[in-house]
């Protein structure tokens, strides 16, 4: 009996689809796994023009997830670090620092178990061209980085460091607080005669800094770059209004959309729910008022920012929609899982009729529905049709879905 097939159909079984049931289930998406790969080969490319990230879109249980996590191994085999962001109450979108820290937690380098920081900073102290590289990078970025770079930067090449330090430094690039008093300390131990500006940006500018600083660390130490995956934006539909105008915006920003920030190196992709469009952007007229609000704030950007956003997803619903699976894609979906189930259970799973095929019954109801008809009739000997019922979304909004992050509160 195999693990890695017994870990895969538990996690189908739940419905929630873990890296073995993505890499033996596959996907048969070729169109959007060709244009994502197109992102891949030119994520170091001339940033002078935009080159704007991925969307999909899919209805509850169409394979939105999977498909991302799909996405995640290719981009994983062509030597890219990977975060996979899902969007929650802990994570709201409309908050880029609490982003940032889920995707510096999330992240996955292709080739090490380490924590994603602490294993790119541990080759980079093993090679001294790697170390020049990054130098370089934050030299060429001048003034879009902030003097405190340039510091830690000096510091994290120096072979010994106070007590805890190195630790301190890996948490601030990860999105936490470093005192500036330890870092004076830092540079008085070792020898730092050079007096460093160690004041910080303000928020906005220090997440969008950190961004391109770690993108930067990451592509030195020798990975391809910085994958960022965000799945379950539609839950931004249940945000406040001010909230919900400022996701858009920084969806904008994470995707490198027309008018954006660019960031070297950074390809990034996201879920959303196929009705979306029509149930909260249609609906509450979302391109009119929620812009004509952060004008009104004199936020004229991030009003910029947040319409292309809105034309992105419309863009997305209309072009890369998960297909309906047809009656070739159930088959071959049925092979791939009856092969995984029997290789999990050493138990052939009967061969039978497909289910009949329905314009309302997604990917994730057939899967879980063999899943749980081998399960009964291996344990049991019984012969059982599983019942399934639509779930609709749910957009109301809800204060309580996202705190108030300090971009709201002026």
């Amino acid at each position: 009996m195999s693990i890695e097939a017994r870990t895969a159909i538990e996690a189908l079984r739940a419905g929630v689809p873990n890296r073995a049931a993505v890499r033996l289930m596959g996907t048969d998406e070729p169109g959007l796994e060709h244009a994502f790969d197109e992102l891949l080969q030119l994520v170091w490319a001339d940033r002078s023009r935009a080159r704007p990230g991925l969307g999909i879109a899919g209805g509850f249980g169409t394979g939105k997830s999977h498909f991302l996590g799909y996405l995640a191994e290719v981009a994983r085999a062509q030597n890219f670090v990977v975060s996979r962001v899902v969007v929650s109450k802990e994570t709201p979108l409309s908050d880029p620092a609490r982003v940032f820290e889920a995707a510096v937690r999330a992240a996955v380098l292709p080739d090490r178990h380490d924590d994603a920081i602490t294993g790119a900073l541990t080759i980079l102290r093993q090679s001294r061209d790697k170390m020049t590289a990054l130098e370089t990078a934050v030299e060429q970025a001048g003034d879009a980085l902030a003097p405190v770079f340039s510091t830690l930067l000096f510091l994290l090449q120096r072979e010994t460091l106070p007590p805890g330090f190195a630790r301190q430094l890996e948490r601030f690039l990860a999105g936490g607080k470093i005192r500036s008093g330890d870092v004076r300390q830092a540079l008085t131990a070792v020898g730092g005669a050079r007096k460093f500006d160690l004041k910080l940006p303000v928020s906005r500018l220090l997440v969008e800094q950190r961004t391109q600083f770690l993108s930067a660390l990451l592509h030195a130490a020798g990975y391809a770059g910085w994958c960022l995956l965000f799945d379950e934006v539609e839950l931004i539909g249940r945000y406040t209004p001010l909230r919900r105008a400022l996701a858009y915006a920084w969806l904008a920003t994470w995707l490198g959309l027309e008018g954006a920030r660019a960031y070297p190196g950074i390809v990034a992709a996201y879920a959303i729910t196929d009705d979306f469009v029509t149930a909260v952007i249609e609906e509450r007229e979302d391109e009119v008022r929620l812009t004509d609000r952060l004008r009104l704030k004199d936020r004229h950007q991030e009003a910029r920012l947040a319409t292309t956003a809105m034309r992105h997803i419309a863009q997305t619903v209309r072009t890369h929609r998960l297909r309906a699976p047809g009656i070739d894609e159930l088959a071959r979906a049925n092979m791939r899982l009856s092969e995984m189930y029997r290789d999990a259970y050493g138990w052939e799973p009967p061969a039978g009729a497909l289910p009949e095929r329905t314009a309302t019954r997604t990917m994730r109801q057939y899967i879980k529905g063999w899943i749980t008809e081998w399960d009964m009739h291996r344990l049991t000997g019984d012969v059982t049709r599983i019942v399934t019922e639509e779930i609709a979304a749910n957009y109301a909004e809800d204060e309580g879905i996202s705190t108030p992050s300090e971009e709201d509160t002026d």
